[in-house]
């Protein structure tokens, strides 16, 4: 780092900033390994996996069912 240490008005280190910086960083890291993973879909082909959202959402709602009547 060659930029000048942040500091507040009291002269302390500014940690809220770098910690907000680090979060960032880990954030950005994350979703460049997720990105990496899972390739980006064109927009003209169809998911091969559309069923699975309905699917896990009629299982759910088949499970708590009995708990709601």
């Amino acid at each position: 780092m060659s930029d000048p240490i942040k500091r507040r008005a009291d002269g302390s280190i500014d940690t809220a900033h770098y910690m907000r910086r680090g979060r960032m960083a880990r954030s950005q890291a994350a979703h460049d390994m997720a990105c990496s993973v899972f390739p980006k879909q064109s927009s003209q082909t169809v998911p091969a996996r559309s069923w699975v959202l309905p699917l896990a959402v009629i299982s759910i709602a088949a499970l708590f069912l009995p708990y709601m009547v």
